[in-house]
């Protein structure tokens, strides 16, 4: 669009020039003056053809081109004979000004023309004459002025939304380059979750086989009822570490929390735990609503982690899951009233690195975690998700303010 305005303006400021040429040119034609006038016009459209060269090349050369321009009007006025209409010149003056300075500057410019414009038709025709020609002449220099101020501000405009659509654009592809990084990372941390629970289950699952296996192989000639005996613990160590293996590639993405929702999700895990460790869960949920799958997901990963933690280093076969939606945020709570810890050694002791990857889980949801633990005083870990928008809840939850109690 600011485009074709500025071609526009380059048409009117041709058709201008074209006319007065013209018409000088044959008002001139019988007088002493008509090559003077020729080479004058001629003048006039070099300077302006050349201005944009000129101006590259030399510094301050605009105010020096419009001082030649305007000096070239006034001779041609000053021409016998004598004629108003060329300082119709000053129109393509008064638009270049108003696109080459400021505001100020171009009427101060085009305040030099209406001067020059009075003080020429006022020597040439007295001022009874001269002042309604110039107030239209005037009239004419700010109107084709204000049209190419509106037309400089357009172009400007378009330039800084290119800018800004750049920098957004720029800012776009650092946020996917971000998230990329971010998804990365969750990723990574995934996997070495993952490879921890390898290491803890499966592994030393399957090294006990192995030595197992070894020990009836080496029984087989000599005793066969112990080596019978051996293979029977080789096939209960076998059987234990594939339900090690499906539980963790169920644990990649429960189908249960996408599908179903948290907390059937969370009562199928309580079942898995108590049929693997033996571990006894009590769940207790209140005011059960949807969330974001992304938060559901968050949640059940942290409730899994800490159960796992309960197994492992809590020396308990009890536990406790509480679930509260209220108004404004969720809160999540797993007890146990085992062995407990140190606070201190959080970060320090690889044992605890559950404990820092759930911290940053409740982190990612804006949320906070808070640990309350003691040697011999069990563990308390508390979640807190701030509720930006919860989905309805489906038909399978309890009505809101009941709870339920599943072991």
């Amino acid at each position: 669009m600011a485009w074709r305005r500025i071609r526009i303006i380059d048409l009117v400021v041709f058709l201008l020039f074209a006319g007065v040429a013209l018409r000088g040119l044959r008002d001139h034609a019988s007088s002493d003056y008509q090559w003077a006038v020729a080479a004058l016009l001629s003048l006039y459209l070099l300077l302006r053809i050349s201005r944009p060269w000129l101006e590259r090349r030399f510094t301050g050369y605009s105010h020096v081109y419009f001082a030649l321009q305007t000096g070239l009007v006034v001779a041609l006025s000053l021409l016998p004979p004598r004629v108003d209409y060329f300082v119709i010149l000053y129109i393509p003056l008064s638009i270049d000004a108003m696109s080459l300075f400021s505001q100020r500057v171009a009427f101060q410019w085009i305040g030099v023309f209406c001067l020059a414009t009075v003080g020429v038709l006022t020597y040439t025709f007295g001022w009874q004459y001269a002042l309604p020609f110039f107030l239209m002449y005037a009239a004419a220099y700010l109107f084709f002025a204000s049209y190419a101020a509106i037309t400089r501000r357009a172009e400007e405009g378009r330039e800084a939304s290119q800018a800004l659509l750049a920098q957004l654009q720029a800012t776009h592809r650092e946020l996917q380059d971000y998230a990329a990084q971010v998804e990365e990372l969750t990723a990574a941390e995934e996997r070495n979750r993952l490879a921890r629970e390898l290491h803890d289950s499966v592994t030393q699952t399957i090294f006990s086989l192995t030595l197992t296996a070894q020990a009836a192989r080496m029984l087989l000639d000599r005793d066969v009822a112990r080596a019978a005996e051996q293979l029977d613990r080789v096939q209960e160590l076998a059987q234990d570490a594939l339900a090690e293996m499906r539980s963790l590639i169920g644990q990649l993405r429960p189908k249960t929390v996408a599908e179903q929702g948290l907390v059937p999700a969370l009562r199928a895990h309580i079942s898995e735990r108590k049929s693997r460790a033996g571990l006894n869960v009590v769940l207790h949920v209140e005011g059960e609503k949807r969330l974001p799958i992304e938060t559901e997901e968050q949640l059940f990963r942290i409730v899994q982690e800490a159960l796992n933690n309960v197994v492992k280093h809590a020396h308990t076969d009890r536990a406790q899951v509480t679930l509260d939606w209220e108004d404004a945020q969720v809160s999540l709570v797993v007890e146990d009233h085992g062995a407990g810890f140190d606070l201190t050694c959080i970060g320090a002791d690889a044992s605890h690195l559950g404990l820092v990857g759930m911290g940053e889980r409740a982190k990612a949801l804006g949320g906070t975690l808070e640990i309350e633990s003691q040697p011999g005083a069990g563990t308390r870990i508390t979640v807190r998700v701030p509720l930006i928008k919860a989905e309805p809840e489906t038909a399978s939850g309890p009505p809101h303010g009941e709870s339920t109690a599943d072991r």
